[in-house]
């Protein structure tokens, strides 16, 4: 049985709302209160974001903000031993952009 995911907003206005960023676990910043997402679901350790008053995962945002592709018809898979639920090292891996210093040693 396959999982019915919520449709995410558009590509631009994710762009218009949100930016990427290496600086936070969640991967997200708000652009115009220049300040990280941190909310956290505190049962599943999940980063979630408000978009136009609907509640999204952001892992699936920082997905289709990196790729283009939007998940809304499969599930964002992260590695078993990533703990943080980050999939941005699984992105940059497979998308063939170095990673930054603190993507492969988490504790430097």
């Amino acid at each position: 049985m396959s999982r019915v995911y919520k449709e995410l907003p558009s590509l631009w206005r994710l762009q218009e709302l949100l930016e990427l960023t290496d600086e936070h676990p969640s991967g997200l910043k708000w652009i115009e209160k220049e300040k990280f997402v941190t909310r956290r679901d505190k049962p599943t350790g999940y980063y979630m974001v408000s978009v136009d008053n609907e509640v999204f995962l952001a892992h699936r945002i920082v997905y289709y903000l990196r790729t283009g592709e939007c998940p809304d018809n499969h599930a964002v898979v992260h590695d078993r031993f990533n703990t943080e639920k980050d999939n941005r090292l699984d992105l940059l891996i497979r998308y063939k952009v170095r990673p930054q210093r603190h993507y492969l040693d988490p504790w430097s």
